[in-house]
């Protein structure tokens, strides 16, 4: 059973439980009716505002946000957005009047590498159509053989 020292101090789970269902758009009322009739729109309010929430209940919530139990248990935005922000390309300082501006640059995109990986993958595409449409043709052609032989 998970306890609270086994939880880092930077994460809140009930603040979880409400990033991740207003991420995927339910609203207090709707997750309550999901979890049950002894449940309330007041009540999930209560149980956002907990930073630990009982294991038992935050795999009940998981379970109609379709997400894993392990996302609401240890996500940590502050985290996450380090996490991320160590895949830079580039960054560079710019001295100007309002003072240093640090200006850092996370993806590069092409639009022409892009275009070209779009094309390559509509050609092959189009070409499993092709040869889906022939197949199609070949079973088509045979069932209309069968039909005609049954008929003489």
């Amino acid at each position: 059973m998970r306890t609270i020292t086994d939880t880092p101090t930077n994460v809140h789970q009930g603040k979880n439980v409400k990033r991740f269902r207003e991420m995927i758009g339910i609203r207090q009322e709707a997750l309550a009716d999901q979890l049950g009739p002894e449940w309330s729109q007041k009540r999930i309010s209560l149980i956002e505002s907990r930073e630990i929430v009982d294991p038992n209940l935050l795999k009940s919530i998981a379970d109609v946000l379709k997400i894993p139990v392990q996302v609401l248990e240890n996500f940590d935005e502050q985290a996450a957005i380090t996490y991320f922000n160590t895949f830079n390309n580039s960054s560079y300082t710019h001295e100007g009047e309002g003072g240093t501006v640090n200006n850092v640059n996370t993806h590069h995109v092409d639009p022409l590498n892009l275009l070209a990986e779009a094309i390559k993958v509509l050609r092959e595409l189009q070409s499993k159509n092709e040869a889906l449409y022939e197949n199609l043709l070949l079973v088509e052609k045979e069932k209309n053989a069968a039909l005609q032989a049954r008929l003489n």
